[in-house]
């Protein structure tokens, strides 16, 4: 991390080339987690362990991502913990997969991906960082679900909808079926679907705030995408 909290990735053993100048791989190596290092042109450097947020911040970008807020406000609803057995469709370039991995690990993700181009994106960053409870499916999630007993699907998908019926079959009784979608028509059409179910439908927005001034920054993304949030009730029976 630099003086202005930018954070480079490195790990390949070469040497960091930034604007504030180069530090040595092996000086980056040699460090222990804390140091800092000066570069040649006697800027500081900060030496940390990489954790999940900065693979998801470097990782290789191809479809629109989902952003952070939305990644953890979909794993707090879907009440996911160490262990917890998921599903996800959509994967795009697999940075929500590799934030769900992380947080379910050990137990592997299963996600759907239709696009061939996307999955290789997903892939290739899946072995970049060393994930490797993750089960990449190229398939299309509205033919089906080979897993049974879930507790949690979630779905970023344009048709959402379609992948209900296969959902309440796969979940328990208690599992949560998510859904994200950049329109609140795509919402509706979705919630039409869901007898069986409890749900609720929100956005959130966030707003940073600028010091020394503590005035809220007047740059922002208005929006994001809405979360569709249902509970299995039923067991259909």
């Amino acid at each position: 991390m630099d003086h202005k909290q930018k954070t480079y990735l490195v790990g390949d053993g070469s040497d960091l080339h930034t604007k504030y100048g180069v530090v040595k791989a092996q000086d980056i190596m040699d460090s222990p987690l804390g140091g800092t290092l000066k570069s040649n042109t006697g800027i500081g450097f900060t030496v940390l362990e990489p954790d999940i947020l900065d693979y998801i911040r470097k990782a290789r970008r191809g479809p629109q991502a989902m952003t952070l807020k939305d990644m953890s406000l979909i794993t707090g609803y879907a009440g996911l913990r160490s262990g917890s057995k998921v599903v996800e469709s959509g994967t795009g370039s697999g940075l929500f997969t590799m934030f769900l991995a992380h947080v379910i690990y050990p137990e592997k993700v299963a996600t759907y991906e239709l696009r061939e181009d996307f999955a290789d994106i997903a892939s290739s960053n899946f072995s970049r960082f060393g994930i490797e409870n993750i089960e990449l499916k190229l398939r299309d999630i509205y033919e089906g679900i080979d897993e049974q007993g879930l507790d949690a699907v979630l779905l970023d998908l344009t048709e959402p909808w379609k992948a209900v019926e296969h959902a309440r079959s796969s979940l328990k009784v208690g599992g949560r079926l998510i859904s994200y979608s950049p329109s609140i028509n795509q919402s509706r059409q979705f919630a039409e679907v869901l007898d069986g179910f409890s749900y609720e439908t929100f956005e959130t927005i966030l707003r940073h705030w600028k010091e020394p001034s503590m005035r809220p920054d007047t740059k922002m993304i208005g929006h994001t995408g809405f979360l569709t949030v249902a509970r299995k009730i039923s067991s259909g029976d």
